[in-house]
C-alpha cells in the first residue's frame, strides 16, 4: 500500500503515462509512487510534526 504525503510547496511534476507537465500546490496528498519519486528536495513535503500540527488546528476549528 502506497503511503501518502502532503506537500509543503508547490512542485512541478510530469504525469508518468502522459508526460504532461502538473502543478500541485501545497496540501495536494501525494499517493502514487511514480509522481512521488519525482519530488526529491525535501523541503517539498510537509513533515510528521508539521502534519500533526496542521490536524490539531483543523479539528479545533
Amino acid at each position: 500500500m502506497p503511503t501518502t504525503r502532503i506537500l509543503a510547496t508547490a512542485v512541478f511534476v510530469s504525469a508518468p503515462k502522459t508526460r504532461e507537465t502538473l502543478l500541485l500546490e501545497p496540501g495536494t496528498e501525494v499517493s502514487d509512487p511514480a509522481i512521488a519519486a519525482q519530488i526529491t528536495h525535501p523541503d517539498a513535503w510537509l513533515s510528521q510534526t508539521r502534519r500533526r500540527s496542521r490536524i490539531t488546528r483543523a479539528e479545533s476549528s
